[in-house]
Protein backbone atom coordinates (compact mmCIF):
# COMPACT_ATOMS: atom_id res chain seq x y z
CA UNK A 1 0.00 0.00 0.00
CA UNK A 2 2.82 2.41 0.88
CA UNK A 3 4.91 3.87 -1.93
CA UNK A 4 8.53 2.98 -2.77
CA UNK A 5 8.98 6.11 -4.88
CA UNK A 6 10.88 7.99 -2.17
CA UNK A 7 13.83 5.71 -2.81
CA UNK A 8 13.47 5.63 -6.61
CA UNK A 9 16.07 8.33 -7.21
CA UNK A 10 18.76 6.27 -5.46
CA UNK A 11 21.79 5.56 -7.66
CA UNK A 12 21.74 2.13 -9.21
CA UNK A 13 24.90 0.14 -8.81
CA UNK A 14 26.30 -2.70 -10.89
CA UNK A 15 26.72 -6.13 -9.25
CA UNK A 16 28.23 -9.15 -10.96
CA UNK A 17 25.55 -11.63 -11.95
CA UNK A 18 25.21 -14.82 -9.93
CA UNK A 19 27.26 -17.70 -11.13
CA UNK A 20 24.37 -20.07 -10.41
CA UNK A 21 23.09 -22.24 -13.24
CA UNK A 22 19.64 -20.70 -13.04
CA UNK A 23 18.11 -17.45 -11.91
CA UNK A 24 16.70 -17.30 -8.40
CA UNK A 25 12.90 -17.11 -8.49
CA UNK A 26 11.49 -14.31 -6.32
CA UNK A 27 7.78 -13.94 -5.54
CA UNK A 28 6.61 -10.40 -4.73
CA UNK A 29 3.28 -10.28 -2.90
CA UNK A 30 2.33 -6.62 -3.20
CA UNK A 31 -1.05 -4.97 -3.88
CA UNK A 32 0.38 -1.57 -4.89
CA UNK A 33 1.09 -1.62 -8.67
CA UNK A 34 3.53 1.26 -8.41
CA UNK A 35 5.62 -0.41 -5.70
CA UNK A 36 5.58 -3.62 -7.68
CA UNK A 37 6.76 -1.78 -10.78
CA UNK A 38 9.64 -0.18 -8.87
CA UNK A 39 10.75 -3.52 -7.44
CA UNK A 40 10.74 -4.98 -10.94
CA UNK A 41 12.76 -1.99 -12.16
CA UNK A 42 15.34 -2.43 -9.34
CA UNK A 43 15.81 -6.04 -10.27
CA UNK A 44 16.06 -5.34 -14.00
CA UNK A 45 19.44 -3.66 -13.45
CA UNK A 46 22.72 -5.61 -13.59
CA UNK A 47 22.69 -5.96 -9.83
CA UNK A 48 19.42 -7.89 -9.99
CA UNK A 49 20.29 -9.99 -13.03
CA UNK A 50 20.51 -13.10 -10.87
CA UNK A 51 16.83 -12.86 -9.92
CA UNK A 52 13.61 -13.58 -11.78
CA UNK A 53 10.50 -11.85 -10.38
CA UNK A 54 6.92 -13.14 -10.14
CA UNK A 55 4.21 -10.83 -8.82
CA UNK A 56 1.02 -11.62 -6.89
CA UNK A 57 -1.28 -8.64 -5.99
CA UNK A 58 -3.10 -10.48 -3.19
CA UNK A 59 -2.16 -13.00 -0.48
CA UNK A 60 -4.49 -15.64 -1.93
CA UNK A 61 -2.78 -15.40 -5.31
CA UNK A 62 0.62 -15.50 -3.61
CA UNK A 63 -0.25 -18.61 -1.64
CA UNK A 64 -1.54 -20.27 -4.79
CA UNK A 65 1.72 -19.51 -6.57
CA UNK A 66 3.74 -20.78 -3.64
CA UNK A 67 1.80 -24.04 -3.72
CA UNK A 68 3.24 -24.72 -7.18
CA UNK A 69 6.79 -24.55 -5.78
CA UNK A 70 10.01 -23.30 -7.35
CA UNK A 71 10.18 -20.07 -5.32
CA UNK A 72 13.56 -19.19 -3.75
CA UNK A 73 12.57 -15.98 -1.92
CA UNK A 74 9.39 -14.12 -0.94
CA UNK A 75 9.13 -10.30 -0.77
CA UNK A 76 6.04 -9.77 1.37
CA UNK A 77 4.00 -6.65 1.99
CA UNK A 78 2.11 -7.18 5.25
CA UNK A 79 -0.66 -4.69 4.45
CA UNK A 80 -2.76 -6.68 1.96
CA UNK A 81 -6.48 -6.15 1.39
CA UNK A 82 -7.35 -9.86 1.77
CA UNK A 83 -5.43 -10.54 5.03
CA UNK A 84 -5.05 -8.76 8.38
CA UNK A 85 -1.47 -7.65 9.18
CA UNK A 86 -0.89 -9.96 12.20
CA UNK A 87 -1.79 -13.06 10.18
CA UNK A 88 -0.19 -12.31 6.81
CA UNK A 89 3.37 -13.28 7.68
CA UNK A 90 2.34 -16.38 9.63
CA UNK A 91 0.24 -17.68 6.74
CA UNK A 92 3.10 -17.30 4.24
CA UNK A 93 5.64 -18.74 6.68
CA UNK A 94 3.45 -21.77 7.39
CA UNK A 95 2.87 -22.31 3.67
CA UNK A 96 6.59 -22.34 2.80
CA UNK A 97 8.59 -22.80 6.02
CA UNK A 98 11.84 -23.46 4.12
CA UNK A 99 11.65 -20.39 1.82
CA UNK A 100 13.28 -17.17 3.15
CA UNK A 101 10.88 -14.22 3.57
CA UNK A 102 11.74 -10.50 3.54
CA UNK A 103 8.98 -8.32 4.99
CA UNK A 104 8.49 -4.95 3.26
CA UNK A 105 6.43 -2.38 5.10
CA UNK A 106 5.83 1.33 5.14
CA UNK A 107 5.96 1.22 8.93
CA UNK A 108 9.34 2.21 10.35
CA UNK A 109 8.86 0.49 13.71
CA UNK A 110 11.96 -1.15 15.21
CA UNK A 111 10.02 -3.16 17.78
CA UNK A 112 7.60 -4.46 15.16
CA UNK A 113 10.53 -5.31 12.86
CA UNK A 114 12.28 -7.28 15.65
CA UNK A 115 9.11 -9.20 16.42
CA UNK A 116 8.74 -10.14 12.75
CA UNK A 117 12.33 -11.38 12.56
CA UNK A 118 11.81 -13.42 15.76
CA UNK A 119 8.83 -15.09 14.11
CA UNK A 120 11.03 -16.21 11.24
CA UNK A 121 11.46 -13.36 8.74
CA UNK A 122 14.96 -13.08 7.31
CA UNK A 123 14.80 -9.27 7.11
CA UNK A 124 12.50 -6.27 7.56
CA UNK A 125 12.75 -3.44 5.00
CA UNK A 126 11.05 -0.05 5.19
CA UNK A 127 9.72 0.75 1.74
CA UNK A 128 10.76 4.38 1.54
CA UNK A 129 14.36 3.36 2.43
CA UNK A 130 14.75 0.69 -0.24
CA UNK A 131 17.13 1.09 -3.14
CA UNK A 132 18.79 -1.33 -5.54
CA UNK A 133 21.91 -2.03 -3.49
CA UNK A 134 19.96 -2.53 -0.26
CA UNK A 135 17.34 -4.73 -1.87
CA UNK A 136 19.78 -6.97 -3.73
CA UNK A 137 22.02 -7.36 -0.71
CA UNK A 138 19.06 -8.06 1.53
CA UNK A 139 17.79 -10.73 -0.87
CA UNK A 140 21.20 -12.41 -1.16
CA UNK A 141 21.77 -12.32 2.59
CA UNK A 142 18.27 -13.62 3.27
CA UNK A 143 18.80 -16.66 1.05
CA UNK A 144 22.23 -17.37 2.55
CA UNK A 145 21.00 -16.80 6.12
CA UNK A 146 18.12 -19.16 5.52
CA UNK A 147 20.52 -21.81 4.18
CA UNK A 148 22.87 -21.38 7.13
CA UNK A 149 19.98 -21.34 9.58
CA UNK A 150 18.53 -24.52 8.14
CA UNK A 151 21.95 -26.20 8.24
CA UNK A 152 22.35 -25.11 11.85
CA UNK A 153 18.86 -26.34 12.68
CA UNK A 154 19.63 -29.70 11.06
CA UNK A 155 22.80 -30.00 13.12
CA UNK A 156 20.90 -28.91 16.23
CA UNK A 157 18.15 -31.44 15.56
CA UNK A 158 20.71 -34.19 15.03
CA UNK A 159 22.46 -33.20 18.25
CA UNK A 160 19.18 -33.23 20.17
CA UNK A 161 18.22 -36.56 18.61
CA UNK A 162 21.60 -38.00 19.59
CA UNK A 163 21.42 -36.63 23.12
CA UNK A 164 17.86 -37.85 23.61
CA UNK A 165 18.28 -41.35 22.16
CA UNK A 166 21.85 -42.55 22.60
CA UNK A 167 21.96 -45.19 25.36
CA UNK A 168 25.42 -44.05 26.48
CA UNK A 169 25.61 -41.28 29.07
CA UNK A 170 26.82 -37.92 27.74
CA UNK A 171 27.75 -34.93 29.91
CA UNK A 172 29.29 -31.46 29.67
CA UNK A 173 30.91 -29.64 32.61
CA UNK A 174 32.34 -26.19 33.34
CA UNK A 175 35.74 -25.40 34.81
CA UNK A 176 34.44 -26.21 38.33
CA UNK A 177 33.26 -29.64 37.10
CA UNK A 178 29.63 -28.61 37.43
CA UNK A 179 27.19 -30.14 34.96
CA UNK A 180 26.11 -27.73 32.23
CA UNK A 181 24.25 -30.33 30.20
CA UNK A 182 23.54 -34.06 30.27
CA UNK A 183 21.52 -36.37 28.06
CA UNK A 184 18.42 -38.37 28.91
CA UNK A 185 20.36 -41.58 29.54
CA UNK A 186 22.44 -39.95 32.28
CA UNK A 187 19.36 -38.21 33.72
CA UNK A 188 17.70 -41.63 33.97
CA UNK A 189 20.81 -43.02 35.67
CA UNK A 190 20.59 -40.17 38.22
CA UNK A 191 16.80 -40.71 38.57
CA UNK A 192 16.16 -37.10 37.48
CA UNK A 193 12.84 -36.06 35.90
CA UNK A 194 14.63 -34.04 33.19
CA UNK A 195 18.26 -33.49 32.09
CA UNK A 196 17.98 -29.80 33.09
CA UNK A 197 17.71 -30.89 36.72
CA UNK A 198 21.43 -31.73 36.73
CA UNK A 199 22.63 -28.25 35.68
CA UNK A 200 24.88 -26.69 38.33
CA UNK A 201 25.37 -29.94 40.25
CA UNK A 202 28.49 -32.12 40.53
CA UNK A 203 29.30 -35.81 40.81
CA UNK A 204 29.19 -35.42 44.58
CA UNK A 205 25.41 -34.96 44.31
CA UNK A 206 24.95 -38.34 42.61
CA UNK A 207 27.82 -40.65 43.58
CA UNK A 208 29.69 -41.74 46.68
CA UNK A 209 32.37 -39.37 47.94
CA UNK A 210 35.14 -41.75 46.88
CA UNK A 211 34.00 -41.99 43.28
CA UNK A 212 33.17 -38.27 43.07
CA UNK A 213 36.69 -37.41 44.25
CA UNK A 214 38.32 -39.72 41.70
CA UNK A 215 36.14 -38.29 38.89
CA UNK A 216 37.04 -34.72 39.90
CA UNK A 217 40.76 -35.56 39.81
CA UNK A 218 40.39 -37.02 36.31
CA UNK A 219 38.57 -33.93 35.03
CA UNK A 220 41.15 -31.57 36.49
CA UNK A 221 43.90 -33.60 34.85
CA UNK A 222 42.11 -33.41 31.49
CA UNK A 223 41.63 -29.64 31.76
CA UNK A 224 45.21 -29.00 32.93
CA UNK A 225 46.96 -31.25 30.42
CA UNK A 226 44.59 -30.90 27.50
CA UNK A 227 44.93 -34.66 26.96
CA UNK A 228 41.89 -36.98 26.98
CA UNK A 229 41.34 -39.99 29.20
CA UNK A 230 39.96 -42.75 27.01
CA UNK A 231 38.25 -46.01 27.91
CA UNK A 232 38.71 -45.91 31.69
CA UNK A 233 36.80 -48.62 33.57
CA UNK A 234 35.12 -47.06 36.64
CA UNK A 235 33.35 -48.60 39.58
CA UNK A 236 30.46 -46.27 40.43
CA UNK A 237 28.69 -46.34 43.78
CA UNK A 238 25.32 -44.55 43.91
CA UNK A 239 24.05 -42.92 47.12
CA UNK A 240 21.66 -45.83 47.70
CA UNK A 241 24.61 -48.24 47.72
CA UNK A 242 24.01 -49.73 44.27
CA UNK A 243 27.22 -50.47 42.39
CA UNK A 244 27.53 -50.07 38.63
CA UNK A 245 30.44 -50.26 36.22
CA UNK A 246 31.12 -47.83 33.37
CA UNK A 247 33.57 -47.43 30.50
CA UNK A 248 34.24 -43.68 30.49
CA UNK A 249 36.12 -41.29 28.21
CA UNK A 250 36.72 -37.65 29.20
CA UNK A 251 38.01 -34.87 26.94
CA UNK A 252 38.83 -31.16 27.28
CA UNK A 253 36.01 -28.76 26.25
CA UNK A 254 37.42 -25.84 24.25
CA UNK A 255 35.77 -22.60 23.12
CA UNK A 256 36.17 -21.09 19.65
CA UNK A 257 39.50 -19.57 20.64
CA UNK A 258 40.84 -22.97 21.70
CA UNK A 259 40.86 -22.14 25.40
CA UNK A 260 39.79 -24.97 27.69
CA UNK A 261 36.66 -23.98 29.57
CA UNK A 262 35.52 -27.31 30.93
CA UNK A 263 35.29 -30.96 30.06
CA UNK A 264 32.90 -33.37 28.41
CA UNK A 265 32.64 -37.09 28.15
CA UNK A 266 30.70 -40.20 27.38
CA UNK A 267 30.16 -43.17 29.64
CA UNK A 268 28.85 -46.63 28.74
CA UNK A 269 27.22 -48.91 31.27
CA UNK A 270 29.16 -52.19 31.34
CA UNK A 271 27.62 -53.58 34.51
CA UNK A 272 26.13 -56.53 32.64
CA UNK A 273 29.51 -57.26 31.03
CA UNK A 274 31.24 -57.13 34.42
CA UNK A 275 28.70 -59.58 35.82
CA UNK A 276 29.34 -61.90 32.89
CA UNK A 277 33.07 -61.48 33.51
CA UNK A 278 32.60 -62.42 37.16
CA UNK A 279 30.51 -65.42 36.15
CA UNK A 280 33.22 -66.45 33.68
CA UNK A 281 35.86 -66.02 36.36
CA UNK A 282 33.85 -68.28 38.65
CA UNK A 283 33.41 -70.79 35.85
CA UNK A 284 37.15 -70.69 35.16
CA UNK A 285 37.89 -71.30 38.80
CA UNK A 286 35.52 -74.24 38.73
CA UNK A 287 37.25 -75.56 35.63
CA UNK A 288 40.62 -75.03 37.29
CA UNK A 289 39.52 -77.24 40.18
CA UNK A 290 38.91 -80.04 37.71
CA UNK A 291 41.95 -79.25 35.60
CA UNK A 292 44.11 -82.05 36.96
CA UNK A 293 41.46 -84.68 36.31
CA UNK A 294 40.71 -83.34 32.83
CA UNK A 295 44.40 -83.22 31.95
CA UNK A 296 44.85 -86.77 33.16
CA UNK A 297 41.88 -87.95 31.10
CA UNK A 298 43.19 -86.13 28.05
CA UNK A 299 46.65 -87.55 28.63
CA UNK A 300 45.25 -91.07 28.87
CA UNK A 301 43.30 -90.57 25.64
CA UNK A 302 46.35 -89.20 23.85
CA UNK A 303 48.48 -92.03 25.17
CA UNK A 304 45.92 -94.61 24.03
CA UNK A 305 45.80 -92.94 20.64
CA UNK A 306 49.58 -92.97 20.33
CA UNK A 307 49.72 -96.59 21.50
CA UNK A 308 47.16 -97.55 18.88
CA UNK A 309 49.12 -95.77 16.16
CA UNK A 310 52.34 -97.41 17.35
CA UNK A 311 50.70 -100.85 17.41
CA UNK A 312 49.39 -100.35 13.87
CA UNK A 313 52.83 -99.28 12.68
CA UNK A 314 54.47 -102.17 14.49
CA UNK A 315 52.14 -104.66 12.83
CA UNK A 316 52.89 -103.18 9.42
CA UNK A 317 56.63 -103.18 10.09
CA UNK A 318 56.55 -106.70 11.52
CA UNK A 319 54.66 -108.05 8.52
CA UNK A 320 57.03 -106.25 6.21
CA UNK A 321 60.11 -107.63 7.94
CA UNK A 322 58.62 -111.11 8.13
CA UNK A 323 57.90 -111.03 4.38
CA UNK A 324 61.42 -109.83 3.68
CA UNK A 325 62.73 -112.59 5.97
CA UNK A 326 60.84 -115.30 4.10
CA UNK A 327 62.09 -113.94 0.79
CA UNK A 328 65.64 -113.70 2.14
CA UNK A 329 65.54 -117.30 3.40
CA UNK A 330 64.38 -118.54 0.01
CA UNK A 331 66.97 -116.56 -1.90
CA UNK A 332 69.78 -117.59 0.48
CA UNK A 333 68.84 -121.27 0.21
CA UNK A 334 68.74 -121.20 -3.60
CA UNK A 335 72.00 -119.26 -3.95
CA UNK A 336 74.09 -120.90 -1.21
CA UNK A 337 74.76 -124.22 -2.93
CA UNK A 338 75.67 -122.80 -6.39
CA UNK A 339 77.89 -120.28 -4.63
CA UNK A 340 79.70 -123.08 -2.81
CA UNK A 341 80.35 -124.87 -6.09
CA UNK A 342 81.72 -121.66 -7.63
CA UNK A 343 84.04 -121.15 -4.67
CA UNK A 344 85.43 -124.70 -4.92
CA UNK A 345 85.90 -124.27 -8.67
CA UNK A 346 87.80 -121.02 -8.24
CA UNK A 347 89.95 -122.56 -5.48
CA UNK A 348 90.76 -125.55 -7.69
CA UNK A 349 91.71 -123.39 -10.67
CA UNK A 350 93.86 -121.16 -8.47
CA UNK A 351 95.86 -124.17 -7.28
CA UNK A 352 96.22 -126.14 -10.54
CA UNK A 353 96.03 -123.65 -13.38
CA UNK A 354 99.44 -122.51 -14.49
CA UNK A 355 99.20 -119.85 -17.18
CA UNK A 356 101.87 -117.57 -18.58
CA UNK A 357 99.20 -114.80 -18.66
CA UNK A 358 99.58 -112.93 -15.36
CA UNK A 359 96.02 -111.56 -15.69
CA UNK A 360 94.59 -115.04 -15.10
CA UNK A 361 95.75 -114.99 -11.49
CA UNK A 362 94.33 -111.51 -10.95
CA UNK A 363 90.98 -112.52 -12.44
CA UNK A 364 90.78 -115.59 -10.23
CA UNK A 365 91.64 -113.46 -7.20
CA UNK A 366 88.84 -110.98 -8.07
CA UNK A 367 86.41 -113.84 -8.56
CA UNK A 368 87.35 -115.30 -5.19
CA UNK A 369 86.82 -111.91 -3.48
CA UNK A 370 83.45 -111.49 -5.21
CA UNK A 371 82.37 -114.99 -4.08
CA UNK A 372 83.51 -114.13 -0.53
CA UNK A 373 81.39 -110.97 -0.51
CA UNK A 374 78.40 -112.82 -1.94
CA UNK A 375 78.84 -115.48 0.71
CA UNK A 376 78.83 -112.75 3.36
CA UNK A 377 75.54 -111.45 2.03
CA UNK A 378 74.05 -114.98 2.05
CA UNK A 379 75.11 -115.49 5.67
CA UNK A 380 73.62 -112.11 6.54
CA UNK A 381 70.33 -113.11 4.94
CA UNK A 382 70.34 -116.39 6.84
CA UNK A 383 71.09 -114.59 10.12
CA UNK A 384 68.18 -112.21 9.44
CA UNK A 385 65.65 -114.86 8.40
CA UNK A 386 66.55 -117.70 10.79
CA UNK A 387 64.51 -118.20 14.01
CA UNK A 388 67.67 -117.67 16.08
CA UNK A 389 67.21 -119.71 19.19
CA UNK A 390 69.09 -117.84 21.92
CA UNK A 391 71.34 -119.37 24.51
CA UNK A 392 70.88 -116.68 27.19
CA UNK A 393 72.60 -116.42 30.54
CA UNK A 394 72.86 -113.70 33.19
CA UNK A 395 75.96 -111.90 32.02
CA UNK A 396 77.98 -108.74 32.63
CA UNK A 397 77.39 -106.32 29.76
CA UNK A 398 80.76 -104.64 30.43
CA UNK A 399 82.62 -107.90 29.80
CA UNK A 400 80.74 -108.41 26.52
CA UNK A 401 81.72 -104.91 25.43
CA UNK A 402 85.39 -105.44 26.31
CA UNK A 403 85.47 -108.69 24.32
CA UNK A 404 83.77 -107.01 21.37
CA UNK A 405 86.32 -104.18 21.39
CA UNK A 406 89.10 -106.77 21.25
CA UNK A 407 87.55 -108.23 18.09
CA UNK A 408 87.67 -104.89 16.27
CA UNK A 409 91.12 -103.72 17.34
CA UNK A 410 92.38 -103.76 13.77
CA UNK A 411 89.40 -101.70 12.53
CA UNK A 412 89.92 -99.13 15.31
CA UNK A 413 93.61 -98.94 14.48
CA UNK A 414 92.98 -98.46 10.75
CA UNK A 415 90.57 -95.58 11.42
CA UNK A 416 93.00 -93.99 13.89
CA UNK A 417 90.15 -93.67 16.41
CA UNK A 418 90.64 -92.88 20.08
CA UNK A 419 88.56 -95.10 22.41
CA UNK A 420 87.11 -93.72 25.65
CA UNK A 421 85.48 -96.25 27.97
CA UNK A 422 83.06 -95.07 30.68
CA UNK A 423 81.86 -98.47 31.82
CA UNK A 424 79.97 -98.39 35.12
CA UNK A 425 80.98 -100.91 37.79
CA UNK A 426 78.52 -103.00 39.72
CA UNK A 427 75.94 -103.11 36.95
CA UNK A 428 73.16 -105.67 37.48
CA UNK A 429 73.56 -108.73 35.21
CA UNK A 430 71.63 -108.87 31.94
CA UNK A 431 70.16 -111.98 30.33
CA UNK A 432 71.77 -112.32 26.93
CA UNK A 433 73.37 -114.62 24.39
CA UNK A 434 77.02 -113.53 24.64
CA UNK A 435 78.06 -114.52 21.12
CA UNK A 436 75.11 -112.91 19.41
CA UNK A 437 75.43 -109.74 21.53
CA UNK A 438 79.14 -109.55 20.62
CA UNK A 439 77.99 -109.64 16.99
CA UNK A 440 75.80 -106.61 17.73
CA UNK A 441 78.58 -104.56 19.34
CA UNK A 442 81.13 -105.55 16.71
CA UNK A 443 78.78 -104.27 14.01
CA UNK A 444 78.07 -101.03 15.90
CA UNK A 445 81.78 -100.39 16.63
CA UNK A 446 82.71 -101.13 13.02
CA UNK A 447 80.09 -98.71 11.67
CA UNK A 448 81.34 -96.02 14.06
CA UNK A 449 84.95 -96.46 12.90
CA UNK A 450 83.94 -96.41 9.23
CA UNK A 451 82.15 -93.07 9.92
CA UNK A 452 85.48 -91.62 11.14
CA UNK A 453 87.93 -92.38 8.29
CA UNK A 454 90.16 -89.45 9.28
CA UNK A 455 90.16 -90.36 12.97
CA UNK A 456 87.94 -89.33 15.85
CA UNK A 457 86.73 -90.40 19.25
CA UNK A 458 84.73 -93.55 20.01
CA UNK A 459 83.06 -93.36 23.43
CA UNK A 460 81.41 -96.38 25.04
CA UNK A 461 79.33 -95.66 28.12
CA UNK A 462 77.19 -97.92 30.35
CA UNK A 463 74.88 -97.19 33.25
CA UNK A 464 71.74 -98.44 34.97
CA UNK A 465 68.71 -96.47 36.07
CA UNK A 466 64.95 -96.59 36.69
CA UNK A 467 62.72 -95.78 33.73
CA UNK A 468 60.35 -92.80 33.76
CA UNK A 469 56.89 -92.76 32.21
CA UNK A 470 57.99 -90.68 29.22
CA UNK A 471 60.71 -93.23 28.36
CA UNK A 472 58.44 -96.29 28.14
CA UNK A 473 58.24 -96.39 24.36
CA UNK A 474 58.07 -99.54 22.29
CA UNK A 475 60.45 -100.10 19.42
CA UNK A 476 58.42 -99.67 16.22
CA UNK A 477 58.36 -102.84 14.16
CA UNK A 478 59.75 -105.02 16.94
CA UNK A 479 57.68 -108.21 17.07
CA UNK A 480 59.67 -109.87 19.85
CA UNK A 481 60.71 -106.96 22.06
CA UNK A 482 58.83 -106.69 25.32
CA UNK A 483 57.37 -103.42 26.43
CA UNK A 484 59.31 -101.41 28.96
CA UNK A 485 57.34 -100.04 31.89
CA UNK A 486 57.83 -97.09 34.21
CA UNK A 487 59.66 -98.02 37.41
CA UNK A 488 61.68 -100.87 35.86
CA UNK A 489 65.46 -100.96 36.19
CA UNK A 490 67.31 -101.08 32.89
CA UNK A 491 70.94 -101.26 31.79
CA UNK A 492 71.88 -98.81 29.04
CA UNK A 493 74.84 -98.91 26.69
CA UNK A 494 75.73 -95.89 24.54
CA UNK A 495 78.18 -95.92 21.63
CA UNK A 496 79.08 -92.38 20.56
CA UNK A 497 81.23 -91.38 17.60
CA UNK A 498 82.40 -88.04 16.24
CA UNK A 499 82.00 -89.04 12.62
CA UNK A 500 79.99 -87.74 9.71
CA UNK A 501 76.58 -88.74 11.05
CA UNK A 502 73.60 -90.01 9.03
CA UNK A 503 71.58 -87.74 6.71
CA UNK A 504 68.33 -86.89 8.49
CA UNK A 505 66.21 -87.97 5.54
CA UNK A 506 67.79 -91.46 5.69
CA UNK A 507 67.51 -92.11 9.45
CA UNK A 508 64.15 -93.83 9.04
CA UNK A 509 65.65 -96.36 6.57
CA UNK A 510 68.81 -97.48 8.35
CA UNK A 511 67.28 -100.77 9.59
CA UNK A 512 65.80 -101.68 6.18
CA UNK A 513 67.45 -104.69 4.48
CA UNK A 514 70.12 -103.80 1.88
CA UNK A 515 70.03 -100.09 2.79
CA UNK A 516 73.48 -98.64 3.39
CA UNK A 517 75.15 -95.24 3.44
CA UNK A 518 78.53 -96.74 2.62
CA UNK A 519 80.15 -96.74 -0.80
CA UNK A 520 79.34 -99.54 -3.22
CA UNK A 521 81.28 -102.69 -2.33
CA UNK A 522 81.96 -101.58 1.28
CA UNK A 523 78.76 -102.75 2.87
CA UNK A 524 76.02 -105.34 2.34
CA UNK A 525 73.20 -103.26 3.86
CA UNK A 526 72.35 -106.11 6.24
CA UNK A 527 74.52 -105.30 9.27
CA UNK A 528 72.03 -103.07 11.11
CA UNK A 529 69.10 -105.20 9.95
CA UNK A 530 70.62 -108.27 11.64
CA UNK A 531 71.70 -106.19 14.63
CA UNK A 532 68.15 -104.99 15.19
CA UNK A 533 66.83 -108.53 14.87
CA UNK A 534 69.26 -109.84 17.52
CA UNK A 535 68.41 -106.93 19.87
CA UNK A 536 64.70 -107.63 19.45
CA UNK A 537 65.20 -111.31 20.29
CA UNK A 538 66.76 -110.19 23.59
CA UNK A 539 63.66 -108.09 24.42
CA UNK A 540 65.86 -105.00 24.20
CA UNK A 541 65.74 -101.81 22.11
CA UNK A 542 68.19 -100.03 19.86
CA UNK A 543 67.99 -96.34 18.93
CA UNK A 544 70.29 -94.43 16.56
CA UNK A 545 70.28 -90.64 16.51
CA UNK A 546 72.48 -87.85 15.18
CA UNK A 547 74.17 -85.66 17.79
CA UNK A 548 74.03 -81.85 17.72
CA UNK A 549 77.79 -81.82 18.25
CA UNK A 550 78.28 -84.10 15.22
CA UNK A 551 78.41 -87.83 14.81
CA UNK A 552 75.89 -90.38 16.04
CA UNK A 553 74.80 -91.98 19.28
CA UNK A 554 73.65 -95.62 19.36
CA UNK A 555 71.65 -96.46 22.51
CA UNK A 556 70.88 -100.04 23.55
CA UNK A 557 68.55 -100.63 26.49
CA UNK A 558 68.23 -104.01 28.27
CA UNK A 559 65.87 -105.26 30.92
CA UNK A 560 67.41 -106.52 34.12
Amino acid sequence: MNSLRAGAHTRRIGVNPSTAHRKLKVLLIEDNPGDARLIREYLSDDAGAAFSLDHAPLLAAGLERLAHGGIDLVLLDLSLPDSPVPETFRRVRDAVPRVPIIVMSGLDDEEFAMQTVKEGAQDYLVKNQVETRLLVHAMRYAIERKRVTEAFERERDLFHMLMDNIPDRVFFKDEQSRFTRINRALAGHFSLPHPRAAVGKTDADFFSAEHAKAALQDERLVMESGEPILGKIERETLPGGAVTWALTSKLPLRNRDGRIEGSFGISRDITALKRIEEELRGANEELARHKSELQKTLGDLQKSHEDLKAAQFQLIQAEKMQSVGRLAAGVAHEVKNPLGILRMGVDYLSQHLNSPDENVALILSDMSEAIRRADGIIHGLLDFSAPHALDTHADDLGVVIEQSLALVRHVIKESNAKVIKELATGLPPVWLDRNKMKQVFVNVFTNACHAMPEGGTLTIRTRSRVLKEAETTHDAGARHAERFRAGETVVIAEVIDTGTGIPDQKLAQIFDPFFTTKETGKGTGLGLTVTKKIVELHGATIDIRNRKEGGTCVTLMFKV
